[in-house]
């Protein structure tokens, strides 16, 4: 392990540990605390910075290790975790994603102080906003509309290990779908949807699970998730104050046998066998990712997710089977993605004034070339533009 390696490793090892204040020692004498990185940062209003904070623990300029470093944020931004310790250097370090306008951080041991400020703006459309290392990406739009892509990565850095348990396979060139989306979406409607991309392979990290299997207890991979999360957090936030409420795609790749989109509300294949009277009287939509659209449309759930102006149905009627539509109103016994942590985080099933859905793309005929990425983004463009004015 390169020295470089193992220095990044401890200095972040120590910034994730938390404990019990009850069980925290405080140094034995009078100590000094001192701010060493992150003062006056400035970013984006809830994500957090790509440099941590850091502070550094003396007494009589000796470091002082193991030394609980308790961090609070002063306004309305969070700061992660909320207690570190030391390490032998005597220095300890948070991420710290500051609130809408100016904001501080507080970092204390023992009866010493220091207070950390900067600010979050929000983000200018046609920017680029980068990650720690630029694992991840996110381009601000103008649409009502926020695109992920959490699975098309291919950056594999020595620096992250690799997880050792859950999903590792990556939804190849899904990121370039995005960006081809988005694209077609300006072409079309004049303005660009809110985009965000993870560049690690999957085997790094997968921002479409929650944080423990995400990233497997490496702080580095733990910073790439909560950067992922923020940033569609904050394109939300934008969307909503831009047009009060939206819709979120999550991007997905699928190599099942039948090479048709999945499109994944929340609703197993179970749930969408139902009859179209018995899922409109059954309120299933309250645990649905468009649960939200639902009551705003005023209109019976199966129209939503399967009547003609159903995405999926829009989305067939363009070349693309898809289900559920229509067409293909449910999966049958056939393997089915019905929508995993993202479009459950960021969809409406919580009541948000976002909804959403996962969408899952074979690889033939969609993904697999530029051209066909081009040709299905056009198509999903002009489905989008139907289904934002009709449901909208």
């Amino acid at each position: 392990m390169s020295s470089r390696r193992a220095g990044v490793l401890l200095s972040l090892a120590v910034a994730a540990a938390g404990c019990d204040d009850a069980l925290l020692p405080a140094p034995a004498g009078p100590v000094r605390l001192t701010a060493v990185a992150g003062q006056d940062g400035a970013g984006l209003a809830g994500v957090p910075f790509a440099d941590s904070l850091v502070v550094r623990v003396t007494d009589d300029g000796r470091p002082v290790a193991d030394a609980a470093v308790r961090w609070t944020a002063l306004g309305g931004g969070e700061v992660h975790p909320a207690v570190t310790r030391t390490d032998a250097d005597g220095r300890a370090m948070a991420l710290w994603a500051p609130g809408s306008g100016a904001d501080s951080v507080e970092a204390a041991v023992d009866t010493a102080r220091v207070v950390f400020r900067g600010r979050g703006d929000p983000a200018a459309p046609g920017s680029v906003r980068w990650g720690r290392n630029r694992y991840v990406e996110y381009r601000p739009g103008t649409l009502p509309l926020v695109v992920s892509a959490p699975h098309g990565g291919t950056e594999e850095p020595s620096e992250v290990p690799d997880r050792t348990w859950g999903t590792v396979v990556s939804d190849r060139n899904t990121e370039f779908l995005a960006f081809a989306l988005a694209d077609a979406l300006e072409a079309r409607l004049g303005g660009r949807p809110h985009v965000v991309v993870s560049h690690l392979h999957r085997r790094k990290l997968d921002p479409n699970r929650e944080l423990g299997e995400a990233a497997q207890d490496d702080p580095l991979a733990e910073h790439a998730w909560r950067e992922f999360q923020a940033f569609i957090e904050h394109a939300s936030a934008r969307v909503v104050a831009d047009h009060g409420t939206g819709f979120y795609i999550d991007l997905h790749g699928h190599g099942h046998p039948i090479p048709r989109l999945e499109l994944g509300y929340l609703l197993t294949a179970a749930d969408l066998a139902r009859t179209d009277d018995a899922l409109d009287q059954g309120n299933w939509s309250v645990d649905s990712s468009v649960r939200t659209l639902v009551d705003a449309a005023g209109v019976p759930f199966s129209h939503l997710l399967r009547g003609p102006d159903a995405l999926g149905s829009l989305l067939e009627a363009r070349g693309y089977p898809a289900v559920p539509s229509d067409g293909q109103p449910d999966p049958g016994d056939d393997p089915f993605f019905s929508g995993g942590y993202n479009t459950r985080r960021h969809g409406s099933v919580d009541g948000g004034p976002v909804s959403g859905v996962q969408i899952e793309a074979p690889y033939p005929g969609i993904r697999d070339s530029a051209e066909n990425r081009a040709a299905f983004a056009q198509a999903l463009a002009e489905a989008l533009d139907v289904y934002l004015s009709r449901w909208y």
